[in-house]
């Protein structure tokens, strides 16, 4: 996977940034937060497809391969991201039992420009391949920086 994501991961990258535009300008001007978050199964045959039964209506999913999507929480900060990654993470594990299921997650944050957000959402996804961090949530306090 980690060939298949610098591949085309221009290509994933602007699709995402598209997506998020609506998001991110509410972000901006209203303050309403929001997490995106990264679904991707090491299994070519597998698909995400089920997840769009677990997310609310205001929620979105995007898919770049029926293996690899994104999933954009609508009005959530870091803390309520995370535990809808992780809920979302444990209803569909099951399914994919014995699989490599991997999840990161980053929030929308003043500091940071959706860009930059999506940036480092792929480096996130990148380190989680990189170091088998396999049917966990990964945000950002879980990477330590040699």
């Amino acid at each position: 996977m980690i060939n298949t994501l610098n591949q085309k991961r221009q290509i994933f990258q602007k699709q995402l940034l598209h997506e998020i535009q609506e998001y991110h300008y509410r972000f901006i001007r209203y303050q309403i937060d929001y997490s995106i978050v990264f679904a991707y199964i090491s299994e070519e045959d597998g698909d995400l497809s089920t997840c769009s039964c677990h997310i609310r209506e205001s929620d979105m999913i995007i898919f770049f391969q029926t293996n690899f999507c994104a999933l954009i929480f609508d009005n959530t900060n870091e803390e309520q991201g995370i535990k809808a990654a992780n809920n979302l993470l444990s209803r569909i594990q099951n399914r994919f039992f014995a699989k490599h299921l991997y999840m990161t997650i980053i929030n929308a944050t003043t500091e940071q420009s959706e860009f930059q957000m999506v940036h480092d959402l792929f480096d996130l996804l990148t380190f989680a391949l990189e170091h088998r961090m396999d049917n966990l949530v990964v945000d950002s306090s879980q990477i330590i920086l040699n």
